[in-house]
C-alpha cells in the first residue's frame, strides 16, 4: 500500500516505513518511528509545519525552497 500525504503525523500512524520525496525524487527513507530524527531539511521542514493543538495560535512556518533538496 502506498499512502501519499504531506501530513507526516498521519503517515506515521499508518505506515512502518516512510519515503520523503521532493521534486519527484526520494530525498530520505526512514522508519516512521524515526521521523523526529529526520536528517533531510525538507523532511524536518515538513515536521516543523505540523500544527500544535496546545498553546496559543501562531502562524505555521513556511518552507523556503532550496534547489539542493532535489539532489
Amino acid at each position: 500500500l502506498i499512502f501519499i500525504s504531506h501530513d507526516l503525523r498521519l503517515v506515521s500512524s499508518f505506515c512502518d516505513r516512510v519515503l520523503v520525496m521532493y521534486a519527484g525524487r526520494v530525498v530520505e527513507e526512514l522508519k516512521a518511528s524515526e521521523l523526529k530524527q529526520a536528517q533531510h531539511p525538507y523532511t524536518r521542514g515538513l515536521m516543523n509545519c505540523l500544527p500544535q493543538i496546545e498553546g496559543g495560535q501562531r502562524p505555521l512556518p513556511t518552507l523556503e525552497r532550496d534547489a539542493a533538496w532535489a539532489k
